[in-house]
């Protein structure tokens, strides 16, 4: 049997954030290769946050784990002598590694495909070294995008490499922006489902909008917060409150809400915590501005919640006609489509569709994360 090397520390907190949808995913590919009781080997730093679940799953299958907080992982590829790397996630230095097959999951091109928001971005109070950043962006987007390009391009041009994608939207992108390597074999793998359906009861009882990852301008969720509190100044919220995930306060954005009282804002929240926040909401708005896949709305849809949704990259692929869409640039139309959400058969008829949809993807995702482990190995016979 092929013997694979598992790059954890794609997993492992990143850019600030203990939590993210590439590390999920992660942990769940290596919960699947486990369950298959396929030969794998492990790498992580032991200098970061590692989710004491898959540490406990590896000791629990006697899965060796590799510590690379001092040394390279070409020099553990080259100590335990793999058939196979894998990363859940895009690695910097994957293209330089050496004397066996690489595989990795490529979940967006979001470097290339995005724009700065100008008027937006300078509302969230960001560090002054991402200020920096995406100034440099705003007024050098050409140079920004090229230099984003030749990073990226060392590894999706390099013939031996292998990657899937998580979307056709993924798919496409990447034959728009490398347009001379489009014959390569790429798979279109859904990620695979991030629910844990132990059941769970109303905690809250007081009926709210749902916003996450507050604190990251490209998730978009500030209009979406001027447009609930205009709508709560017009007398048209019908009493519902928001809560906004993943930013500690208010004074994360240069916007005075008008209204805040109606808000709560909760920062980071783990995994169980969220569960609770997405089964009790009343409606979920996604109005993000990229996406390579999107967990997060069909979080919400398989409680049965409405979730209004932006439709740009991925998003309508996944979500398809379960979700009431905008554009995520108009603070208007935000508010005409919470509008529609508050009349209850509308309501009720999206909560229907939540669930239905959920069910449909659900279905796609369990199938494909047999294939991504199959493609992963490259062994198409099992």
């Amino acid at each position: 049997m092929k013997k694979l090397l598992f790059n954890l520390t794609a997993t492992q907190p990143s850019f600030g954030v203990k939590r993210h949808g590439g590390g999920i995913y992660g942990e769940i590919v290596l919960k699947k290769i486990i369950e298959q009781k396929r030969i794998v080997i492990v790498a992580y730093d032991s200098s970061l946050w590692l989710n004491p679940d898959i540490k406990n799953l590896c000791e629990l299958n006697s899965v060796e784990m590799i510590d690379i907080s001092k040394c390279s992982m070409q020099e553990v590829i080259d100590k335990t002598k793999p058939d196979i790397f894998y990363s859940p996630q895009p690695l910097d230095s994957l293209y330089a590694l050496e004397n066996c097959d690489l595989v990795v999951t490529v979940h967006d091109f979001r470097d290339v495909e995005m724009c700065i928001d100008r008027k937006m971005f300078w509302r969230y109070k960001i560090s002054l070294k991402k200020q920096l950043k995406n100034i440099l962006w705003c007024f050098f987007p050409s140079y920004i995008r090229n230099r984003r390009y030749r990073k990226i391009s060392k590894f999706v041009m390099d013939p031996h490499i292998r990657f899937p994608v998580v979307s056709n939207h993924s798919l496409s992108s990447y034959r728009l922006f490398f347009p001379g390597f489009t014959d390569r074999d790429i798979p279109v793998f859904f990620s695979p489902s991030t629910i844990d359906e132990t059941p769970l009861e109303r905690k809250r009882t007081a009926d709210y909008f749902l916003l996450v990852s507050g604190d990251r301008w490209e998730k978009n969720n500030l209009r979406a917060i001027v447009a609930l509190d205009q709508l709560c100044s017009a007398g048209q919220l019908n009493g519902k409150k928001v809560i906004v995930t993943g930013v500690k306060s208010a004074d994360r954005y240069r916007y005075k809400i008008q209204n805040p009282g109606i808000f709560e804002f909760v920062g980071y929240v783990d995994d169980s915590e969220l569960r609770q926040l997405y089964h009790d909401a009343y409606c979920f708005i996604y109005p993000s501005l990229n996406e390579g896949f999107g967990y997060p709305p069909l979080e919400a849809m398989y409680y049965g919640v409405p979730v209004l949704a932006s439709p740009f990259s991925s998003i309508s692929e996944i979500c398809g006609d379960a979700a009431i869409y905008f554009n995520p640039y108009s603070v208007d139309e935000i508010k005409m489509r919470i509008i529609q959400v508050l009349d209850q058969r509308r309501h009720d008829c999206m909560s229907k569709k939540s669930l239905e949809h959920y069910a449909l993807i659900r279905q796609r995702q369990d199938s494909d994360l047999e294939k991504l482990v199959k493609f992963i190995y490259n062994d198409q016979e099992r």
